[in-house]
């Protein structure tokens, strides 16, 4: 019988995931590693999914290191060197209470105390501090960083401002109190910005506001390194001047997000709210409002903050709108100051040759007036936003012209076919209603409308005479009809925007218990979108003549959709629809000169009879 395996054979593997080695052996990531050790790693997670594996080896084990622990050895990855070990060695990182070498010259290491309760951002800033020829020291807490502080000094503590217990503003005082010529850098989120003035004018060198980049890092080193050797290790600026700093910070990080809104593809008014979320954060303004003119020259108001003061600031903005609004001029915005307890302070959102609207914010008197360079950031946030609704009107137009050329063949294919005529218009109608009666989002149901116009895209390709065939069709020619679905999915596959109602197009001749095509999904694993379609489309074909029958009764086709309820329709679906007045039914069925009614907007409460 063979040797027993001793206890470190074993023990069960530990695993680091992508990128930790980097960590482990105290450098930063290369250029190479930077964000894409997370990315394999996720698509190893990925691949692992559907067999049944979690991504680890059986009986692997994940190590969650507590405060002041090392990483295990794990064969195959550098391990950090003692202190004992090291002579004039390069710079080192204390992670944790772990010392790591990652390399560099002894004489111009920084040591750095990193303080924040987030793992994370700590591991973060301990890989871009160390990838900058740092020493770092990490602490979760600011108690245990005055524990660290105590034993030896530091070049610089960086520490976030919002922690359980001591706050990063105590460990400021703290730390002048034993160490006044270390600087401090504080780390804020947006709603600290205040509290991150109040401490550079209490002596902090700087503030990190979140989210930061490496490259804000490494410029932060290079400017403490640069102070350092003036003799300038902690710079106390002005307060007229750090609040000026922080705005323009603020600013600068409103403009960015406006412009990463802009590209996430969001309905204009969606857009709105958050470009005012931002202005208000950024302006410490009590309220704001956005007036933009719709493509029918109409104005549509988008409104935060307190009621009253932005129903005033409306007031006011209506009363001088023609002074405000001035197309080919050089003003680009106007202050609007009242003795009613609170000032105004409107910007232009610049158009082609008229303007396109008015970004505009206010402020209750006690909170102060706005400054000039609160004048021109509005400015700035007005331009970018006026850049982003063009590319977003430019795109919906497209999008609009689009799905019209495409409706524009549909209609062709069923106007060669008396029996077929206004079949998608109708099915788009019905769906609407259902999607409506089913309590569905209002933006949801115009995408469900726009699917039922478009679901039958793919009969384009089979050739009319079988579309037409008044006899039974052969089984060749059924089964070339049931292509349609998969081929409308191929033709709306490269429209993005139509990803949704590509959906319905491929899925809805499915059935919830399976035995549909042309993927055989069942139950919740088909669309909604499609089981919506689904119903519409079987309850017009069967209201509708056919060479081959005549049409069935309303009422009648409304009884086998609730007989087909959790067979070949979903149950919700079905019964959704028996609940639409019988009378609407009615008026949709003989209704055929509205082909396009759903296209763009959600289904109207009454539809006019011919």
């Amino acid at each position: 019988m063979g040797q027993a395996p001793d206890a470190a054979e074993r023990r069960p593997p530990v695993l680091l995931r992508a990128g930790d080695e980097n960590r482990v052996a105290g450098r930063g990531p290369s250029r190479r590693d930077r964000g894409g050790g997370a990315r394999r790693a996720a698509r190893a997670d990925r691949r692992q999914q559907g067999r049944g594996c979690s991504g680890r080896p059986p009986g692997a084990r994940v190590v969650e290191l507590p405060e002041g622990r090392s990483v295990p050895p794990v064969a195959g990855v550098p391990q950090p060197a003692r202190r004992d070990q090291v002579k004039d060695s390069p710079v080192t990182t204390t992670i944790n209470g772990e010392t790591q070498v990652p390399g560099g010259p002894q004489a111009d290491r920084l040591r750095v105390l990193l303080v924040d309760d987030n793992a994370s951002v700590l591991r973060f800033l301990a890989s871009a501090f160390s990838a900058n020829q740092c020493q770092v020291t990490t602490a979760s807490t600011a108690e245990l960083a005055l524990e660290q502080l105590s034993d030896d000094p530091f070049d610089l503590v960086v520490s976030d401002i919002k922690m359980p217990g001591l706050s990063g503003l105590d460990l400021l005082r703290a730390v002048k109190g034993k160490q006044p010529g270390t600087p401090v850098v504080l780390i804020t989120g947006v709603p600290s910005v205040n509290s991150a003035v109040f401490g550079l004018r209490h002596g902090a060198y700087d503030y990190l506001p979140k989210p930061f980049s490496v490259t804000e890092v490494k410029d932060l080193i290079k400017r403490l390194r640069r102070d350092r050797a003036d003799g300038n290790g902690n710079v106390n600026y002005p307060a007229g001047l750090t609040e000026e700093l922080a705005r323009r910070q603020g600013g600068v990080q409103a403009i960015s997000r406006i412009g990463e809104v802009a590209l996430q593809g969001l309905e204009p008014s969606v857009f709105a709210e958050k470009v005012l979320e931002y202005t208000m954060q950024s302006l410490r303004s009590d309220g704001a409002l956005m007036l933009l003119r719709d493509q029918g020259g109409q104005f549509n108001a988008s409104r935060k903050g307190e009621p009253s003061l932005v129903g005033q600031i409306l007031t006011l903005l209506h009363a001088s709108f023609g002074d405000v609004v001035k197309t080919g001029g050089r003003e680009t915005f106007l202050l609007t100051k009242r003795e009613h307890g609170f000032e105004a302070l409107a910007a232009l959102v610049p158009g082609v040759g008229d303007a396109m609207g008015i970004l505009c914010i206010g402020r209750n008197a006690n909170n102060g007036a706005f400054l000039p360079d609160e004048k021109a950031l509005l400015l700035g946030y007005a331009q970018t936003t006026a850049v982003a609704l063009q590319k977003l009107l430019l795109r919906e137009n497209l999008e609009k012209n689009l799905i019209d050329t495409i409706s524009s063949f549909v209609i062709a294919l069923e106007s060669k076919d008396p029996y077929l005529k206004g079949h998608s218009a109708r099915v788009s109608m019905y769906s609407g209603e259902l999607a409506t009666v089913m309590g569905i989002p209002p933006a949801e149901v115009v995408l469900m409308s726009r699917a039922g116009m478009l679901h039958d895209l793919g009969k384009l390709v089979i050739m009319d005479n079988i579309l037409r065939k008044p006899r039974q069709l052969t089984e060749e020619e059924f089964e070339l009809i049931r292509t349609h679905p998969v081929v409308g999915d191929k033709i709306l596959k490269p429209l993005r925007f139509l990803a949704c109602e590509a959906k319905a197009v491929r899925h809805h001749h499915e059935r919830y218990d399976g035995k549909g095509y042309p993927d055989g999904l069942k139950g919740d694993d088909i669309p909604l979108i499609a089981r919506v379609v689904t119903v519409a489309d079987a309850f017009d074909a069967m209201t509708s003549d056919r060479p081959y029958r005549s049409k069935r009764p309303l009422a009648v086709a409304l009884e086998e959709i609730g007989r087909g309820a959790g067979t070949q329709f979903d149950p919700i679906a079905a019964d959704a629809f028996s609940t639409i007045p019988l009378a609407r039914l009615e008026q949709i069925s003989r209704h055929l000169d509205v082909l396009s009614a759903a296209i763009d907007a959600p289904l109207p409460p009454l539809v006019e009879v011919h």
